[in-house]
C-alpha cells in the first residue's frame, strides 16, 4: 500500500463511504425538516462533510502522511460541529410543544440560545480534557469568577433584562402572535430575545421593549384568556330622548356591525347625566382583534346613522344662562301675618291696605327647635307674628324659669317693645321649627311717618292694654303698676318715633 498516494480501490472506498455517509446524514436532516419541522443550519453540512471524511478514511485503509498529526484536531472539530444539530434536537425536545389545536408553541429564543451555549461550552471542555488531556486550571476558574463579577456589575441592566426574559417565559403572560397593550402602544408580539421583546404595531412600526421594563408595567393581552375581548365606546344624546328608546336604538346599531359578536350581545348602559347631554356606554365583543380600530369606527358610524333615522339629537356642548327672577316665596306667610294683624287688639283699627303694606316690607324668618325668638331683659325693636309652629313663653323670677304660656299660629309677641322701646318682659323659645313674620321698629316707623294719624289710636289702645294688665296684676301681686294717661302715652310714642309735638 502506498502511503503517499492511495490506490484506486482505496479512492473508490473513500469516495463511496464519504458520499453515502454524507447523503445519509443529509437525508435524515431532510426527513426531520419535512416531517418534524426541525430546521438545521449551514453548520450541519460542515459537520456532515467532516464526519463523512473521517469514516471514509477509517474504512478505506489509506492513511495520508499529514493525517496522524491532524487526526486529533480533525476529530475534535467534528465533535464540536456535531453539537450544533444536537443542540437543535435538544431545544426542540425541551422548548417546543404542540398546542391542543395542533399549532406549535416555541419558547423564547433566549432559552434556546442559553441551552445551546451551555451545551457547546460543556462539549468543548470535555474535548479539551478527554481528547487533549488538559486540566482546566483553577486559576482560570477563579479568574473567570472575578471576571464574571466585574462583567455582571457592568452589565447589570442587561442581566436584569435576561432574568426578566426567563420570568416572562415562566409566567407566560403572552406568546408570539398575541396582541398586547403596552403603555400607550398596541402591538403584536414578534419575538422574545435575550434582552428584549420585539413587537410590531398596526402601522408596521417595530417596537423593541427591554424585558426588564416590560415586567414592571401592566400588560393587556387581547388574546388571553378570550380571543373575543370586549370594548366600549360612548355616545351623547339629548335629555329629551327616553333612555329605554335610546338604549334599544344603540343596541340594534351595534348588532348590525360585521365583526361584533352576537354572543354575548352588545349592551348599552346609561353612564352619566352630563352637563348638556346624557352619556351612554356601548359594550360589545369583537371576533377579530386585528380589526379592532375598524370595527369600533363602524360601531360609531352605525350609531350615528341609527340615531339620525330615529330623530334623536346628538347635542353640541352648550351652556345655558338663566337669570333668576326674584320670587316672593313667603307670600303665604305674609297673608297669614296680615290676617293675624287684622284681628290683633292693638292693630285691628288699621285698614287692610295699611296692614298689607306694613307686612309687605317685613321679613319672613325661621327659628329652629329650642332657639329663642326673644330673650327676657333684651332690648326690643321688633315684633313677631307666628305663621307656623309653636313657642313657649318663659319668665325668669329669682333665677327660676317658669313657663307661663304657649303661642301658636296667629299669635303675636313683642309688640309693646317695638312700639315703646321697652325691654323684653319674657323669653320665648321655639318648640320646633317656627316660621314668623318680623315687623321691625324701622319698618313700623316708616309706616307711622306715612300715616301719623295712627299715633293717637295707638295711644288709646296702649292705655287700654295697661288697664287690662292692672286687673291681671291685682289678682297675682299686692302692688299695682302706675297707669299713664292717654296724653303721656301719645307724647312718648311721638317722641319714640321722632314725630315731634
Amino acid at each position: 500500500m502506498n502511503e503517499t498516494f492511495p490506490t484506486l480501490h482505496e479512492v473508490l472506498i473513500l469516495a463511496a463511504v464519504a458520499v453515502v455517509y454524507y447523503l445519509v446524514l443529509v437525508g435524515c436532516a431532510q426527513w426531520l425538516r419535512r416531517f418534524r419541522n426541525i430546521q438545521f443550519g449551514r453548520f450541519f453540512h460542515v459537520f456532515a462533510v467532516t464526519a463523512a471524511l473521517m469514516d471514509g478514511l477509517a474504512l478505506s485503509g489509506w492513511t495520508p502522511p499529514w493525517w496522524p498529526g491532524m487526526q486529533l484536531d480533525f476529530g475534535a472539530l467534528t465533535i464540536l460541529f456535531s453539537t450544533i444539530p444536537a443542540i437543535t434536537l435538544i431545544n426542540r425536545g425541551l422548548w417546543t410543544r404542540t398546542l391542543p389545536d395542533g399549532k406549535r408553541a416555541d419558547a423564547p429564543k433566549l432559552l434556546a440560545d442559553t441551552t445551546g451555549l451551555i451545551v457547546f461550552i460543556s462539549v468543548g471542555l470535555i474535548v479539551w480534557h478527554v481528547m487533549y488531556g488538559h486540566e482546566v486550571p483553577t486559576s482560570l476558574l477563579a479568574g473567570s469568577g472575578v471576571a464574571a463579577f466585574v462583567i455582571g456589575f457592568a452589565m447589570q441592566d442587561l442581566l436584569g433584562n435576561i432574568l426578566a426574559g426567563f420570568a416572562l417565559y415562566i409566567s407566560k403572560p403572552f406568546k408570539v402572535g398575541d396582541l398586547l397593550q403596552v403603555d400607550k402602544y398596541r402591538a403584536k408580539v414578534l419575538e422574545v430575545t435575550w434582552r428584549s421583546t420585539r413587537l410590531v404595531t398596526s402601522d408596521r412600526v417595530l417596537l423593541e421593549v427591554p424585558n426588564g421594563t416590560l415586567v414592571k408595567q401592566p400588560i393587556i393581552n387581547y388574546n388571553n384568556p378570550d380571543s373575543d375581548p370586549a370594548f366600549r365606546i360612548t355616545i351623547n344624546l339629548h335629555y329629551n330622548v327616553p333612555p329605554a328608546r335610546a338604549q334599544a336604538v344603540l343596541r340594534h346599531a351595534a348588532e348590525t356591525v360585521p365583526g361584533v359578536c352576537a354572543k354575548p350581545p352588545p349592551r348599552v348602559l346609561l353612564k352619566q347625566f352630563a352637563d348638556s347631554s346624557v352619556l351612554y356606554e356601548i359594550k360589545f365583543h369583537i371576533n377579530n382583534i386585528k380589526a379592532r380600530s375598524h370595527i369600533m369606527s363602524e360601531v360609531r358610524s352605525h350609531c350615528w346613522y341609527a340615531v339620525r333615522r330615529a330623530g334623536m339629537e346628538i347635542p353640541y356642548p352648550t351652556i345655558t344662562l338663566n337669570q333668576p327672577v326674584p320670587e316672593d316665596t313667603a307670600a303665604d306667610a305674609r297673608i297669614a301675618a296680615s290676617a293675624a294683624l287684622r284681628s290683633h287688639a292693638i292693630f285691628s283699627f288699621l285698614s287692610v291696605e295699611q296692614i298689607d303694606n306694613l307686612v309687605k316690607h317685613s321679613s319672613v324668618e325661621l327659628f329652629a327647635l329650642a332657639e329663642p325668638l326673644v330673650e327676657q331683659g333684651a332690648a326690643g325693636n321688633s315684633m313677631f307674628l307666628i305663621v307656623q309652629g309653636s313657642a313657649e313663653v318663659r319668665v325668669k323670677r329669682d333665677g327660676v324659669d317658669t313657663a307661663v304660656a304657649k303661642l301658636g299660629p296667629g299669635d303675636c309677641l313683642g309688640e309693646i317693645s317695638m312700639l315703646t322701646g321697652e325691654k323684653r318682659s319674657a323669653t320665648v323659645v321655639a318648640l320646633g321649627e317656627v316660621e314668623v313674620v318680623e315687623i321691625t321698629h324701622h319698618a313700623f316707623s316708616a309706616f307711622v311717618h306715612q300715616n301719623p294719624e295712627v299715633i293717637n289710636r295707638l295711644g288709646e289702645l296702649l292705655v287700654k292694654r295697661q288697664q287690662e294688665n292692672i286687673q291681671h296684676a291685682a289678682k297675682t301681686t299686692s302692688g299695682l303698676p302706675i297707669v299713664e294717661t292717654k296724653e303721656s302715652v301719645i307724647r312718648r310714642l311721638r317722641s319714640f318715633f321722632a314725630l315731634g309735638e
